[in-house]
């Protein structure tokens, strides 16, 4: 008896020492459960409640970006593709209790995308194999870490293939990369990316491999998400990889010709119930797995502040649309509302605008621009400050005009104390002038 407690302190001790070696594993796994499916982490059931990830500022702020999504209610995040940051993240993400949806980039067919890229699915049989034995090489090098929920292989490539012929090409090569990457870490689940349900009949007929769709939808059409995959011949989960408000290229233009961008009031709202009500039903039943919202970033560009949580250090609606969303947390104080902004005229390179924003706090107000006419992607992209002066009247605002010709897009923004920034948006044509 007097040796039975050092040998019971030692076999609890291993214990301790081989439990977080079990936990590392972090196996993922998606079951059929019912009619439906369930996600599964280390046997225990996962939804998704995410954000997709592009960070503030490199490694140096990942922790705090982690911390920051944990208090949304945010659990999992969604990045596009590997590289040299991407062990930083998923520490972040471990230290917070974060897993991620690992994205596994392959090239586009066709320019539009990033760096307006380029690949020949059909005739590129070299470009094909390197890419994937690149995309195996990241699979081995992360795939142990205890972040990593699963693999998210291509991002949009069939909706950005030029015709038939390489959408086929490209679905026949993403089965051969599936089942690679499953070989390589049979852990966790592998899905593909695509527009809405573009890539289902596509993945149903050449991809047999993939364990769930990944579909990037936007805009109330969510309602209809369940329908149109039920219709294009779904028969797995899916999971909405890309959601938020109605993007530019869906939206009707204005009569100079610039997309009309939804106000913040509906990029709110069409979150909340995207997921509490479009979404709620499918996830109950098993075959929605989870919700990846756009974007957390803190670019100031334009796509920042049509779909971004944040703008520079400043939080968009879209990150309390967030909370409210994934935990049920309401705005406090409550968020600024833009009423109208409104072009009066234009004399001499400055137009008078009439900007209209309630707030039960004091508001520090600006305005910018964004050219969608210019010639190159970065200058399409930029947003500006315009040099602006108080008009004669409460809510009227003299603002210099950039030396552009065509009509842009002109953002009236009001800043309150708490760091929150409400934009409105609309147009003006804008002959070049010195």
């Amino acid at each position: 008896m007097a040796t039975a407690r050092p040998v019971a302190a030692g076999l609890l001790l291993m214990a301790a020492l081989l439990l977080p070696m079990e936990a590392v594993e972090a196996r993922t796994a998606i079951v059929k459960a019912g009619e439906g499916w369930k996600l599964e982490v280390d046997g225990q059931p996962y939804v998704v409640k995410g954000v997709t990830f592009s960070g503030t500022g490199g490694p140096a702020n990942f922790d705090r970006d982690c911390e920051q999504l944990k208090t949304l209610g945010v659990n999992t995040l969604r990045t596009w593709g590997t590289g040299d940051e991407t062990t930083a993240l998923l520490d972040a993400a471990r230290k917070h209790g974060l897993r991620v949806l690992v994205g596994l980039w392959l090239r586009p067919g066709r320019p539009g995308m990033e760096n307006d890229d380029a690949f020949d699915y059909v005739r590129d049989a070299k470009g094909r194999e390197a890419q994937l034995q690149a995309t195996v090489a990241q699979v081995r090098r992360f795939k142990d870490h205890p972040a990593v929920l699963a693999w998210g292989v291509g991002n949009e490539v069939i909706l950005n293939s030029p015709d038939e012929p390489s959408k086929v090409a490209y679905a026949r090569f993403l089965e051969k990369v599936v089942r690679a990457v499953k070989k390589a870490d049979p852990s966790h689940p592998v899905l593909s990316v695509d527009a809405w349900t573009l890539g289902i009949p596509l993945w149903e007929k050449y991809v047999p491999s993939l364990d769930a769709y990944g579909l990037n939808v936007y805009g109330r059409g969510i309602h209809a998400l369940a329908a149109a995959v039920k219709q294009a011949g779904g028969r797995k989960p899916w999971f909405i990889t890309e959601f938020g408000a109605q993007g530019e290229w869906e939206v009707p233009k204005d009569a100079r010709g610039v997309p009309q961008e939804p106000g913040d009031g509906e990029k709110y709202d069409v979150i909340v119930d995207g997921w509490r009500n479009a979404l709620a039903p499918h996830v109950q039943t098993g075959r929605c797995l989870g919700l990846f919202v756009f974007n957390y970033s803190a670019a100031v560009d334009h796509t920042g502040l049509w779909l971004g949580m944040l703008s520079g250090t400043s939080t968009r609606p879209a990150w309390h649309a967030v909370r409210e969303a994934y935990t049920g947390v309401k705005p406090s104080p409550a968020l600024p509302v833009p009423v109208r902004l409104e072009v009066r005229g234009v004399e001499k390179g400055w137009a008078n605008v009439a900007f209209d924003v309630t707030s039960a706090t004091p508001l520090e107000v600006s305005f910018a621009y964004n050219f969608r006419g210019a010639p190159t992607r970065v200058e399409r992209d930029r947003v500006t400050v315009l040099e602006s002066r108080t008009g004669s009247t409460p809510g009227t605002w003299r603002v210099r005009l950039p030396a552009v010709a065509g009509a842009i897009k002109l953002y009236g923004l009001a800043k309150d104390g708490a760091g929150n920034l409400v934009a409105a948006t609309t147009s003006v044509v804008t002959p070049a002038t010195p």
